[in-house]
């Protein structure tokens, strides 16, 4: 089969044809029909991020739809020619009280998690990729859908998280920050299919705001504030556009090298709100303590997702309560991913970067 491989971060990616590898206990073989890019996979290949890599030679890539091509051997719900999404998200099925994970095809998460990446060393841009079964989701009735479509869960699910974990109702009034980013376009979606009265989009290109508004479908329930820098006023108007303040604020702001818009974001809060971090903001964030205890706010660190979020995700598109042609793919061939990488760095707002197999 064939698979991009990577040598050493730093050196060019390479297709090559490499064995076809048997599923070994608890473990799925899909074959690959489309792998959506992050934004930032050049710089990943380039050793430009503080990651913990795979051991090289190895395939890159975190999410992707494909077809299950064979099972290991203790794998129970899984069937050959089913339609699957493979995720990268695999945390060490031990009783542990912080069990080791990492993101299969771009990094561990702690020194201790190097056994884990030797085990399951190679992500998704490959023919037939092996994914641990507790990382596969079904996606039965979704066979009249396009791969490149279905691709696009790997968009979702990471906000989905977050928008779960900060406990969104239907009725409330969020906050995004970075939401015409790569993920927090994706939460607008997100909040509006889970009945968020009021979706107040932050930003600094109005034009981009613009466009969110429009495409996402949400009518007047999505609300753009243009950030100035300027604190006290950016508060106030966020403020004055979540109707005297949020129940929820959720923060996907990426690289920010300083934390005035997330206080922002913060001070916009109702008493008793929540404000989820998804980000990664590269400066501290100075949190006042008197503030925080006189408005009851509750802050949550949050990482990727749970297998019950993303299972949630898939029955909210089921049900036709998000829709998945709200975001615009464009689709590159397998042997293309030079130019699939150079999109995917160019991508705004509700863009997706899929490179298809078949």
């Amino acid at each position: 089969m064939k698979a991009w491989m990577l040598d050493e971060p730093g050196k060019p990616i390479a297709l090559r044809e490499v064995d076809q590898p048997q599923p070994r206990p608890n473990a799925v073989l899909v074959k690959m029909d489309a792998v959506p890019l992050l934004s930032y996979t050049r710089d990943y290949l380039e050793g430009k991020l503080p990651y913990w890599y795979p051991p090289a030679p190895f395939t890159p890539g975190t999410n992707g739809v494909g077809r299950v091509a064979a099972v290991g051997e203790g794998v129970m719900a899984y069937r050959a020619g089913q339609r699957v999404l493979v995720n990268p998200y695999w945390i060490a099925d031990e009783a542990a009280q912080e069990p080791e994970q990492i993101l299969i095809g771009l990094t561990g998460m702690s020194a201790g998690s190097g056994p884990m990446l030797a085990a399951f060393p190679h992500g998704s841009l490959r023919e037939f990729a092996e994914f641990p079964a507790s990382t596969v989701i079904p996606l039965d009735g979704f066979d009249d859908q396009p791969a490149e479509r279905l691709a696009a869960f790997g968009k979702l699910a990471v906000p989905f998280g977050g928008l779960r974990r900060g406990r969104l109702a239907a009725g409330e009034t969020v906050v995004i920050n970075g939401a015409t980013g790569y993920f927090g376009s994706a939460a607008v979606l997100e909040a509006l299919a889970m009945g968020a009265a009021r979706v107040v989009v932050l930003g600094r290109r109005a034009d981009a705001l613009a466009a969110l508004a429009e495409h996402s479908g949400g009518g007047r329930r999505v609300v753009p504030v243009v950030l100035t820098g300027d604190a006290q006023q950016d508060v106030a108007a966020i403020r004055a556009a979540s109707n005297g303040g949020a129940h929820l604020a959720f923060d996907m702001v990426g690289r920010a090298t300083d934390a005035n818009a997330t206080l922002a974001t913060l001070r916009s809060l109702r008493r008793n709100g929540r404000l989820v971090l998804m980000g990664s903001m590269s400066t501290d964030l100075p949190i006042v303590y008197s503030e925080m205890l006189a408005n009851s706010w509750e802050l949550i660190g949050n990482f990727m997702y749970t297998r019950a979020d993303y299972l949630a995700l898939v029955s909210l598109v089921t049900a036709g309560q998000l829709r998945l042609d709200a975001i615009d793919v464009k689709t590159f061939a397998f042997t293309e991913l030079e130019a699939a990488m150079d999109a995917a760095a160019r991508m705004q707002g509700l863009d997706c970067t899929v490179v298809t197999l078949g």
